[in-house]
């Protein structure tokens, strides 16, 4: 009945009775009595935790935006030396993990690591070193070596790199074909990279067994990171002319060279695989793909496939090769795959195919004789790139030579240049479902043009075409920056206490909200409404 009384009074203007005051409520301090408090958590996101290199994505991307083409550059070279060709050739697990794709589509973090990186292709890397006495020797200058070869540059230790090929790059260079590796982009990053560090890099050195100990007198430490150059080839194919490895092809087309024959069998299902069969379609040979088991088991990555048959290579699936002749014209006999806990074996005759060629695509494995010569046995080698564990990605190469350098700058009790940026180690990882995304609209992501499939199939042009500004600046804002307080204000706007500011020029995510614990009752509202789930309860003491 009171209720009521109430309801009446406020209908006829009478407010006798109710709780209105005309004064401030500073003068209500909360604070001695509530029970808990919130306060600012920053944690990591998906997508960095993802990355093998932990790039802290959603922090270059808003120095991006802001124009501020410097400082971004300068975040994202610390963790990724070679932006503009990651932004090119990773897989891009960032992409694969972020949370926006639960909400529409993932933030195309691999183009706009290439749009930064592009940018800073005529701009020399930030140094100011102090040089130190020791020298460091790598053996590869692929991605890993050079990887190392930064990290270690950068604090001041003088290093020489010997790679056997007349040219850096590795299977950067060797391997990928222009059409997604321009040339001109991998020659403007390099020597970018090597003029700015003044590197000693020395080609056409081939480092076998027996020169490691007199390396390991002139050097402190060795960094061994040649990577895997060889095709694996069956031992009853191994002398067979007719039989060649995707790699070595691969690095003859890369170079410019004539290839014989008109007709190709390619067998794996790998990017390599693909590059090879794709980079015959461009010289005009027939080529069909040949894999044990289907298109969508395929490792090779999502965008490659997509490419490959938008091109119309042919590609056979559950077909694995058995005998081959090797006559004038290579016969050979193609089988039913059959799979057996899921080991693959060679199942049913299917049919006899005549080629020129038959290209292995199914694994890879080092070119250099060890001579029993154990790495593992010297502690001043430190193994890193492909050779440490196996073929992966560039960025996984990249990660694991810097883990080599830091290794070394352990060992020398020199502080790495990441140690103060590096996320903890078990960090707290935000999820979708932590997220209030009632704040955000539907946006899909930029459409990405690519040249036209007539257009390419006979050349190797770049195929996917470079953000514009614009596209830039729309891509980013789709970004939720995930566990990182961007001062939205939220919180301050649905605070009964008026017991939060904000600062917008701070540039610490971890300072941009200010709690006036005099005031604050620990309601706990901000925590509800903040959209990026950085605002958590604590107790009060």
């Amino acid at each position: 009945m009171a209720n009521l009384k109430h309801v009446k009074a406020i209908q006829n203007g009478d407010f006798t009775g109710l709780p209105i005051s005309a004064g401030s409520t500073a003068v209500n301090l909360t604070g001695s009595w509530k029970f808990f408090r919130p306060h600012l958590v920053t944690k990591e996101s998906p997508c960095r935790q993802a990355c093998p290199l932990n790039i802290p994505i959603a922090a270059y991307l808003e120095k991006l935006a802001s124009d501020n083409i410097s400082e971004a550059l300068n975040l994202l070279r610390e963790y990724n030396p070679m932006p503009a060709i990651t932004g090119r050739v990773c897989p891009h697990f960032c992409q694969s993990a972020c949370n926006r794709q639960d909400f529409d589509e993932a933030v195309l973090i691999g183009d706009l690591e290439r749009y930064l990186g592009d940018l800073g292709l005529d701009n020399p890397h930030s140094t100011n070193i102090e040089k130190r006495a020791e020298k460091v020797a790598i053996i590869g200058a692929g991605p890993a070596g050079i990887s190392a070869a930064v990290c270690l540059a950068r604090k001041g230790i003088k290093v020489t790199i010997f790679e056997q090929a007349p040219l850096a790059g590795g299977l950067l260079r060797y391997a990928i074909p222009a059409y997604r590796l321009p040339r001109e982009i991998l020659d403007r990053e390099l020597n970018n990279i090597i003029n700015s560090y003044d590197f000693e890099l020395k080609c056409n050195h081939r480092i076998e067994s027996s020169k490691l100990a007199q390396l390991e007198k002139e050097y402190q430490n060795i960094i061994w990171a040649p990577g895997l150059q060889r095709s694996s080839q069956p031992a009853p194919w191994r002398d067979l002319p007719q039989v060649k490895g995707a790699l070595e092809l691969l690095a003859t087309i890369n170079r410019g060279e004539a290839i014989e024959g008109q007709s190709f069998i390619v067998i794996g299902g790998g990017n390599a695989a693909l590059d090879t069969a794709r980079s015959l379609l461009r010289l005009g040979k027939k080529v069909e793909i040949v894999y044990r088991r289907t298109i969508a088991e395929m490792p090779a990555y999502a965008e490659e496939k997509k490419q490959a048959l938008e091109e119309g290579l042919v590609i056979h699936e559950k077909i694995v090769v058995g005998t081959i002749e090797a006559d004038e014209v290579l016969q050979i006999n193609l089988h039913q795959a059959q799979d057996h806990d899921e080991r693959i074996s060679e199942g049913g005759f299917l049919k006899k195919v005549e080629a020129d060629y038959l290209i292995t695509a199914i694994g890879q494995e080092s070119d250099l004789d060890l001579n029993d010569f154990s790495l593992n046995d010297r502690k001043s080698i430190n193994k890193a790139g492909d050779f440490a564990h196996g073929a992966a990605s560039v960025a996984e190469a990249l990660a694991s030579g810097r883990r080599a350098a830091e290794t070394i700058l352990l060992n020398l009790e020199i502080t790495s240049s990441l140690d103060a940026n590096t996320a903890s180690e078990n960090p707290t990882v935000v999820e979708s479902k932590s997220l209030h995304l009632d704040y955000y609209n539907k946006v899909p992501a930029i459409s990405v043009p690519e040249l036209d499939i007539k257009n390419r199939r006979d050349n190797f042009s770049e195929i996917r075409q470079s953000l514009s500004p614009e596209q830039m600046k729309n891509e980013i804002e789709r970004c939720f920056h995930c566990g990182s307080c961007t001062a939205c204000g939220i919180c301050w706007f649905f605070c009964p206490d008026v017991a939060i500011a904000i600062n917008r020029e701070e540039s610490d995510p971890d300072k941009r909200v200010l709690f006036d614990y005099d005031h604050c009752k620990g309601c706990a509202q901000c925590t509800v409404v903040c959209p990026r789930g950085v605002i958590e309860m604590e107790e009060d003491h």
